[in-house]
C-alpha cells in the first residue's frame, strides 16, 4: 500500500546553513583571508571524523542521529565560528567575552535546528537545543575557569590538564544540578541514589565528549602562531611570546 510522505529540501541538506555561516566567517572577517585561518578545517574535519565512527558505532535509530546529529554540527562549527571570530571577542571584559561567545552558539544552534529541521520544532528538538544549551555553557565556563587558573602560570601542558579537570567538574556539578531540578519537580519513581549516579555517569560521559571534541582545536591555538595569538588574547594568558591581539582586523 502506498504512502504519502512530506518532504522538504532541507532533508538531504542538513547542517547547509551551518556551513553558510562558516564560510561567511572566512569571507567578511578581513583577518581570516589568510591561508592560515584555513588550518581551522582540519579539527573540524578531525571531529567530524570521530563523530562518524562514534555515530557508527552508538547505532542510533534514524529519530536519535538527527537530534543528536544537529547538536554535534552546531557545537562543531560554533566552536569554529568562535576561533575565527576571536580577534573580535579579545581585549573586552571577560565576562563580556564569555557572553558573547555564548551568544554565538546559542544564534548558531538555532540555525542549526532550522537547518535540520526546518521551523517546525518537536519536543525533541527543544530537547536538543537544550542539551546543546548545556554543552556550550559548560565548554565555555571549564575554559573561563582554565583561563583563571592559568593565568599566572600559563604553560600548554598546564592548561590542558586543566581544562580536563574543569570539564569533569562542570558536568559533574551540572548532573547533580539538573537532577535536583527534576526530583524536585517530577519526582521520578527511582531511588535517589540510582538516580544520582545514572547522572553522573552521564554527566561524567558528555564530559568526555566535549572535552575530546574540543582537544584538536586546543592542540591547533597551541602549535599554531595564528591562532595561538588569538587563544591568549581571548583568555587574557600570561606569556612571553603572546602578542595583542589587533581589535581591527
Amino acid at each position: 500500500m502506498a504512502r504519502l510522505y512530506h518532504w522538504r529540501w532541507y532533508y538531504s541538506i542538513p547542517s547547509l546553513v551551518l556551513w553558510v555561516v562558516t564560510v561567511l566567517a572566512f569571507i567578511l572577517i578581513k583577518a581570516n583571508r589568510n591561508p592560515q585561518a584555513l588550518l581551522i578545517l582540519v579539527p573540524l574535519l578531525i571531529v567530524n571524523v570521530l563523530w562518524l565512527v562514534f555515530r557508527k558505532a552508538m547505532g542510533f535509530r534514524s529519530a536519535d542521529a538527527e537530534m543528536f546529529g544537529m547538536v554535534f554540527h552546531s557545537l562543531a562549527v560554533g566552536i569554529t565560528v568562535l576561533w575565527l571570530l576571536a580577534n573580535r571577542l579579545c581585549n573586552r571584559n571577560p565576562l563580556v567575552t564569555f557572553l558573547l561567545a555564548f551568544v554565538i552558539m546559542a544564534v548558531l544552534g538555532l540555525l542549526g535546528a532550522v537547518s535540520y529541521v526546518g521551523l517546525e520544532f518537536s519536543p525533541r528538538t527543544i530537547g536538543g537545543l537544550t542539551l546543546l544549551g548545556m554543552l556550550a555553557s559548560a565548554m565555555l565556563l571549564s575554559f573561563g575557569l582554565t583561563a583563571w587558573r592559568c593565568q599566572n602560570r600559563y604553560t600548554g601542558l598546564r592548561f590542558v590538564l586543566y581544562l580536563a579537570f574543569w570539564t569533569a567538574a562542570v558536568w559533574l556539578a551540572t548532573a547533580l544540578i539538573f537532577f535536583s531540578i527534576v526530583l524536585v519537580i517530577y519526582r521520578p519513581p527511582i531511588p535517589l541514589f540510582a538516580g544520582m549516579l545514572q547522572l553522573l555517569v552521564v554527566g561524567s560521559v558528555l564530559g568526555v565528549c566535549v572535552y575530546v571534541l574540543v582537544f584538536p582545536y586546543l592542540i591547533l591555538a597551541l602549535v599554531d602562531p595564528f591562532f595561538r595569538q588569538r587563544f591568549y588574547a581571548c583568555l587574557r594568558l600570561k606569556n612571553k611570546n603572546i602578542e595583542k591581539c589587533p581589535e581591527n582586523m
